[in-house]
């Protein structure tokens, strides 16, 4: 699990009931969550006891608690209502008992589904977590006009202003460039990153801007972008690409140097483990092509031949043994 630069940094962030807390503590909480440590999350909760169901890119503490299987902690959220039945995590839009099956922790699936039949009253509902980041109304302005596409004034700014470029928080620290890639709008792109803009390396949405277009990702990749590019839970691009099956930007991002064997934390899966789970049976054959390991997984049953078994997809199971692969 990686810091993300607005948790590097003491924001104030917007929790349920419009309470604010900062996002150094909301990082405390989930980090807490993360290790299992019940004492940290309640001197925190007592503190400010929003932060409980405080949100980092829809993502709550229980959500690291199940997926760790820390169980003492999950009793405790939901004893607290610190849980919404209807949560599915961000990007995959899975539940919490899937994340707890799939690592073997049943009881904790079991207290989860108990809690959502409704014998347990959740406090909390829905997403959480608008950053404040304090800008300017130059700042703002200037946010705004690179999403209208306004070459004129973004230019016009930038000669009074060239650090605008350099600042990584623009667009939910997605970056400065996030929308100019998304509609591939070259000028806008050259123009930014003749003042020094950058594509950061740790994203929450690369998916569905930066790599949502074959042609801008093409261009990002060949003037320097990290093909290493991941989220905060280390899914990398190329993890994005083979869950989605988008053989041709999982090409390009081979082509450019990303690691086909990096493991992700929501998985514990390589690139190939995510094509095998979501039954991508034309980016497993690729993948594999390009030498990705067909063993090769955080957890025993986070490799590519245990999901291809688990969901059902006889003939994923049958290239992964052909390619070596083994139980």
């Amino acid at each position: 699990m990686r810091k993300p630069i607005e948790c590097e940094r003491d924001f104030p962030i917007k929790l349920s009931n419009n309470v604010f807390s900062t996002t150094g503590k909301v990082w405390d909480i989930l980090y807490a969550s993360f290790v299992g440590d019940l004492e940290a999350v309640k001197k925190l909760v007592s503190s400010c006891a929003e932060l409980i169901y405080a949100q980092y890119n829809y993502m709550p503490p229980i959500h690291l608690a199940v997926r760790e299987g820390h169980k003492e902690l999950v009793v405790y959220l939901l004893k607290n209502g610190a849980h919404n039945p209807a949560y599915n995590f961000y990007p995959f839009q899975e539940s919490l008992q899937v994340i707890a099956r799939d690592r073997g922790f049943d009881d904790i699936a079991l207290m989860l589904d108990e809690y959502a039949a409704g014998r347990s009253i959740p406090k909390y509902h829905g997403d959480n977590g608008e950053i404040d980041y304090g800008r300017t109304e130059l700042q703002k302005e200037f946010e705004q006009q690179v999403d209208k596409e306004n070459m004129g004034r973004v230019s016009a700014i930038l000669k009074e202003h060239p650090e605008f470029a350099l600042d990584p928080t623009y667009f939910w620290s997605e970056g400065v460039l996030l929308f100019a890639a998304k509609e591939y709008n070259v000028p806008m792109m050259e123009l930014l990153m003749s003042y020094g803009a950058t594509v950061p390396s740790l994203l929450k949405w690369t998916q569905f801007y930066y790599f949502e277009r074959t042609d801008s990702a093409k261009y990002l990749l060949e003037r320097g972008m990290n093909p290493n590019t991941g989220s905060w839970q280390n899914v990398s691009i190329l993890h994005d690409m083979a869950q989605k099956g988008f053989i041709d930007r999982a090409e390009l991002l081979i082509k450019h140097g990303a690691d086909i064997n990096a493991i992700d934390d929501e998985y514990s899966s390589t690139p190939l483990g995510m094509a095998a789970r979501w039954g991508r049976e034309e980016m497993v054959l690729f993948l594999l092509k390009n030498g990705a390991d067909p063993n090769l997984g955080g957890a025993a049953w986070a490799s590519p031949l245990r999901w291809a078994s688990a969901k059902n997809y006889p003939a994923i199971e049958r290239s992964l043994f052909d390619a070596g692969g083994r139980i």
